[in-house]
């Protein structure tokens, strides 16, 4: 991948020219930040001389004090526009290197598209898909030949001789409905045999009575003896 993204770059890189202006800005900025504060304590300073000299009704030397302090208040001016132009200077350097190294990025990114490009043409993408296509078509036919499916026609057919058979089944008579029993001989059998026993059990019953009055009288006959 080193060949499509150009080469590594070495750790040890060299210092450009911009970057020595850089850095030569950012020491005049420092340089000139230690000024302002200087000249800020002096400002101060001389304001506090012109102040005492004033309560000691000094006021010649207090004017001086102050013509002193105007004097550093000018320069003070000066330096913060020297400032100010330094770290603009500075930022537009700092800007202008992140575009160049945006700019480097997008041209190796280009070049290295181009060469994917070259590897792969339109032709050899569209011969692939065909190849795709071709192969899944054939997948699916062995697919539906393992599963046994019918096609279209294959059920048309079906339905074609299902037709035919109902046709000749109706002319010849042949499709009979079985009829319905009306009574079951099998609750009828039932119901005899229930009836049956009934009817025997009854004539015990009766038997058995007999049998008794006829023990009953025979004991009355024994006992009138």
């Amino acid at each position: 991948m080193g060949s499509l993204f150009g080469k590594k770059k070495n750790k040890n890189q060299e210092i450009t020219s911009q970057d020595r202006a850089v850095l030569e800005l950012k020491v005049q900025r420092d340089n000139l930040t230690r000024s302002r504060k200087k000249i800020e304590f002096v400002i101060d300073k001389e304001t506090e001389i012109a102040k005492q000299c004033l309560r000691a009704k000094k006021r010649k030397q207090a004017l001086l004090a102050l013509r002193r302090k105007k004097w550093q208040e000018q320069t003070l001016e000066k330096v913060e526009k020297m400032l100010t132009n330094v770290e603009e200077m500075t930022q537009s350097i700092e800007f202008k290197q992140m575009e160049q190294k945006v700019f480097d990025s997008l041209k190796s990114g280009k070049d290295a598209l181009q060469q994917l490009n070259k590897m792969m043409s339109v032709e050899e993408v569209e011969q692939l898909m065909e190849e795709n296509e071709e192969a899944m078509s054939y997948q699916n036919e062995i697919q539906e030949l393992l599963a046994g499916q019918l096609t279209q026609e294959d059920e048309e057919d079906v339905l074609k001789e299902l037709d035919e058979i109902i046709e000749m089944a109706q002319d010849e008579k042949e499709i009979n409905m079985p009829k319905v029993p009306t009574k079951n001989p099998k609750k009828k059998q039932s119901l005899d045999e229930e009836e049956e026993a009934t009817t025997s059990s009854e004539e015990e019953i009766e038997k058995e009575k007999e049998k008794k009055k006829t023990k009953v009288k025979h004991k009355k006959v024994a006992e009138m003896i």
